[in-house]
């Protein structure tokens, strides 16, 4: 049965699914998804119901009436058609919306029970762009959730393993538990631990993954085509970088608390190279920045941001290196979205 404070959350839910929704409403919703697997399986289904809106729109574009009237036009004009096949098409072209819904319902009951029989329902959790999301899993483990990133997960964890899915950047405390690891799953690495604190980057459209343990200890592996393949083990402080497209990996000494900075909401820049700088703002910012001089790239820069904006921090980069810059405004696309605002970084001219 829903309780009276689900009234509040149904108001704030198409916000949410549009992702027109206020940071603060959005961290509500996300709290109460995380309360418990009946807010997630109602959640999913306000979800599903979102997504036939646009269902709908499309086959209100399909005028059932016009298509009508043609078929009568065609009837009046060809006395010798058979009846029975314009009336099957008629039927056709009026109940096609309607058998659409009856099966929306129907997976949608059948979804709805297989959930509740089952009582685990998976969850992914998304911080939107220039925000720091913060939440803990079902078994106590903390996770700081960066911009732009996504983390999927079970309402609890059942099985051998405690295992989750990442795609962006994110901070895990893990809370220790021998007789079940935890495990993240990106892309091209797979990262089991007991009892750890770690950071993890791996973004869908870059070609490595990267692990920057802080305290305990983590064990690499790769899986292709169901082979598993170990890589070793982390020790703290250590930065280990896997590229997934040479299958090869960097492993250094680092201080990570530049490393992890962003959780409290700061960037900050220890002699990086321009290219490696160029990257974190990129995703922090939700903007593309291009270099268009090679040698830009070899910059080293120093510098601790926090709450500036992109224009703020382009005027910081100017003024430590020998360097223009140009945005390039978004643009509209077809299907009503926007490309990413784009900045072009060139040598100042002497």
């Amino acid at each position: 049965m829903m309780n009276s404070g689900y009234k509040e959350i149904e108001k704030l839910l198409p916000g949410y699914l549009s992702g027109e929704l206020p940071d603060k409403d959005r961290a509500m919703i996300d709290k109460w998804r995380m309360e418990s697997n009946e807010n997630e399986i109602l959640y999913l289904e306000n979800k599903k119901a979102w997504d036939a809106i646009f269902l709908l729109h499309e086959m209100e574009q399909f005028n059932s009436f016009e298509a009508l009237k043609k078929v009568n036009e065609r009837i009046s004009n060809q006395e010798t058609t058979n009846w029975r096949v314009y009336i099957q098409r008629v039927a056709a072209i009026l109940l096609l919306p309607l058998l659409v819904y009856s099966g929306y319902v129907s997976i949608r009951n059948i979804s709805l029970k297989k959930q509740q029989e089952e009582h685990v329902v998976m969850q992914t959790i998304s911080s939107r762009q220039g925000m720091v999301t913060q939440f803990e899993l079902a078994d106590g483990t903390e996770v700081w959730l960066n911009s732009g990133s996504s983390l999927q997960f079970p309402t609890r964890f059942t099985g051998d393993l405690r295992e989750v899915k990442l795609s962006g950047e994110v901070f895990f405390k893990v809370k220790k538990n021998e007789k079940q690891p935890f495990q993240v799953n990106t892309k091209g690495l797979n990262i089991e631990v007991l009892g750890t604190s770690f950071d993890v980057v791996s973004y869908d459209n870059e070609k490595q993954t990267e692990v920057i343990l802080v305290e305990g200890k983590v064990k690499l592996s790769t899986e292709r085509d169901q082979v598993k393949k170990e890589i070793g083990t982390m020790r703290p402080g250590q930065r280990v970088v896997y590229k997934e497209d040479i299958q090869k990996v960097e492993a250094e000494e680092v201080v990570v608390d530049k490393y992890i900075a962003w959780r409290d909401g700061n960037l900050i820049f220890r002699d990086d190279k321009m290219e490696d700088v160029v990257k974190r703002l990129s995703r922090w910012f939700n903007v593309e920045i291009v270099i268009n001089d090679p040698e830009i790239k070899q910059y080293e820069y120093k510098a601790t941001f926090r709450n500036e904006t992109l224009i703020q921090v382009l005027n910081l980069l100017k003024i430590s290196a020998p360097i223009e810059y140009q945005i390039i405004g978004n643009k509209l696309l077809p299907n009503g979205e926007h490309t990413k605002q784009k900045v072009c970084l060139m040598k100042k001219k002497i």
